[in-house]
């Protein structure tokens, strides 16, 4: 399996990737995972006490973490930087992989590297064909060349929606049978929490539980949070001093103009940023908000939008996207990209204990549908069809 999604700070991909790693170890139909992490391959479990030694040290360090940001966006806007980090990393890949031609290799990351066993990949979200003028160019590009292949190459796709699934059908000309939409879960470290429970943590944050609106996500165009900051300046003052909006997140890419906004509104005392937030804290960040606003304008799937459902809070999100397909009427829905709309759906779960109560119940129904388990379960069944066999090793 292909592991480079989780140097740090981990988001979407490196989320799944290490979810289902972790699940692996539970199946007994598991004989072996190896890694590869660009460079090497490495024993599964040797990435897994890796990782969580790093999130028990807390090493990565904001300012780190941030210097480490700017520099792999400017080397991601190099010319030709994906198609270098490519080549090197597919002469690493095929220099390990003779030994594991019975394996079946599983890239988490969209992009098959050369495998003379049964491939399967993941294709997370066409974004870059549905929205090009959110992510680099130089990315948009390479994508564009690289992905026709490895759908052309691999045994079967896995996707974390049917909205993708269909995409891919539709826009690629991927058989049907080939493509499978498994859904992600909710770590069971996501849940409902007392005011008590969540004090300690939130003080850090300098806040207080049931009293702010929250949005978890990397910042960026495509999250929607121009968008919500639009919403945001549509309420009136005093709303928006008595539930303030935190914002929690990773730096994205082509985010100047987010920044600066955000920044105006926390000199104002109406947003709170809270950056880079760590494993540990971000359940309780989760379940001390009155109310969590998704407002992207595109996802494979949202998981941040299930992980607050779990969580035990009404969420708001975009009507006819992955995410109001796995949360199946227990969100509150709006139009993407339509301020105006966000700003009421806002304004009437702030003015209406009962239908945030009501709407949080239901998201907590739908939330134990999910679980990294269930999603582990599925692919390997998608291994087991690629081996064509009832048992086997997974690379």
């Amino acid at each position: 399996m292909g592991t480079e999604s989780l140097r740090p700070p981990l988001t979407g991909i490196g989320n799944y990737t290490l979810n289902l790693l972790r699940e692996f170890q539970e199946l007994s139909d598991v004989e072996v995972v190896d890694c590869f992490d660009g460079n090497r391959f490495v024993p599964a479990v040797d990435v897994l006490t890796g990782v969580d030694r790093h999130m028990v040290a807390s090493s990565y360090d904001r300012a780190g973490g941030h210097w480490r940001e700017q520099l792999r966006k400017t080397v991601r806007a190099m010319p030709l930087a994906y198609s270098l980090k490519s080549a090197w990393s597919n002469v690493r890949f095929k220099q390990g992989s003779p030994g594991r031609k019975d394996f079946v290799y599983h890239e988490p990351n969209f992009i098959l590297k050369s495998h003379d066993g049964p491939s399967v990949t993941t294709v997370h979200d066409l974004s870059f064909v549905q929205h090009p003028e959110f992510h680099p160019a130089e990315r948009v590009a390479w994508l564009s060349r690289q992905l026709p292949r490895t759908l052309d190459r691999a045994d079967f796709v896995i996707t974390d929606s049917e909205v993708v699934r269909t995409e891919l059908i539709e826009q690629f000309g991927v058989p049907r049978d080939k493509v499978r939409a498994i859904y992600l879960g909710a770590d069971a470290r996501f849940m409902p929490r007392s005011v008590e429970t969540t004090k300690a943590v939130l003080a850090r944050y300098g806040l207080v539980h049931g009293s702010y609106l929250a949005f978890v996500g990397t910042i960026e165009p495509r999250k929607g949070i121009s968008v919500l900051l639009d919403a945001w300046e549509r309420l009136t003052p005093a709303i928006r001093r008595a539930w303030p909006l935190v914002i929690a997140g990773a730096p994205g890419w082509r985010n100047a103009e987010l920044m600066g906004r955000i920044e105006a509104l926390r000199a104002k005392g109406e947003v709170k940023y809270l950056q880079f937030v760590s494993a540990q804290d971000l359940p309780f960040i989760y379940s001390g908000a009155a109310t969590f606003i998704y407002p992207s304008v595109y996802e494979g799937f949202g998981l941040p939008v299930l992980e607050a459902m779990a969580s035990g809070v009404p969420v708001i999100c975009g009507a006819r996207t992955s995410m109001a397909e796995f949360a199946d009427g227990a969100c509150k829905l709006f139009a993407v990209e339509d301020a105006d709309e966000l700003a009421l759906a806002i304004l009437e779960l702030v003015d209406d204990t009962r239908q945030r109560a009501c709407i949080a119940r239901s998201g907590i129904v739908q939330a134990l549908k999910f679980s990294w388990a269930r999603t582990a379960r599925e692919t390997l069944n998608v291994y087991m069809e690629a081996l064509g066999v009832n048992n086997g090793s997974v690379g």
